[in-house]
C-alpha cells in the first residue's frame, strides 16, 4: 500500500490491534520520515465505552497529531438501541464512497467473522447506492478491490 492512499480501518474489539499498528506506522512516516500520508479513518467499537475503550488516549494523540483524521465510535451497549461499526459506516456512505472510488482508498477489516460479513454487506450497499450500481455490480466492485489488495479482511470466530 502506498502511504499516500487513504485508508478506512474497521477494527472493533481486539480487531483494533492491527489498526493501531497501521496508525503507528503512518505516524512514523508523517512525523519522522516527513512523508505525505493519506487520510486515515477508523471505525472502532465495543460494548461499553467506560470499560472497553482502553486505547482512547493513544487514539486521541493520533488525532491531535493529524495521523488519524476521522474516528467513528460504536459502543453497542451504551444506549438502548445497539449501534455497531457497520451502522456508522452506512451513515457515512457518501464519504466512504468518495474514499473508495475517487481517491482509490484501501479498506482493512479485522475482528469477528459475523462483524466482517456485516461490514462487507454495508460496503456492498454503499457501492450500490452511492455508485449507482446493481447489487451484483457492487459485489463485483468489492471483489475487484479484494483481488487488487485494496480490501483486506482478517477475521476469526
Amino acid at each position: 500500500m502506498q502511504c499516500t492512499k487513504p485508508i478506512i480501518m474497521i477494527g472493533p474489539g481486539t480487531g483494533i490491534a492491527p489498526m493501531r499498528a497501521l496508525l503507528q506506522e503512518r505516524s512514523h512516516q508523517r512525523l519522522v520520515l516527513k512523508k505525505k500520508v493519506g487520510k486515515s479513518t477508523l471505525y472502532f467499537g465495543c460494548k461499553n465505552r467506560r470499560i472497553d475503550f482502553i486505547y482512547q488516549n493513544e487514539l486521541d494523540i493520533f488525532q491531535k497529531e493529524g495521523t488519524l483524521n476521522s474516528l467513528h465510535l460504536a459502543f453497542s451497549r451504551d444506549q438502548k438501541q445497539k449501534v455497531y461499526v457497520q451502522d456508522l459506516l452506512s451513515k457515512n456512505a457518501s464519504e466512504t464512497w468518495n474514499i473508495l472510488d475517487r481517491l482509490g482508498g484501501h479498506v482493512y477489516v479485522c475482528g469477528g467473522v459475523a462483524m466482517g460479513k456485516d461490514v462487507v454487506r454495508a460496503f456492498i450497499d454503499i457501492v450500490a447506492c452511492e455508485g449507482q450500481r446493481t447489487n451484483d455490480e457492487a459485489k463485483t466492485y468489492i471483489s475487484q478491490m479484494q483481488q487488487a489488495g485494496r480490501f483486506v479482511q482478517e477475521l476469526w470466530a
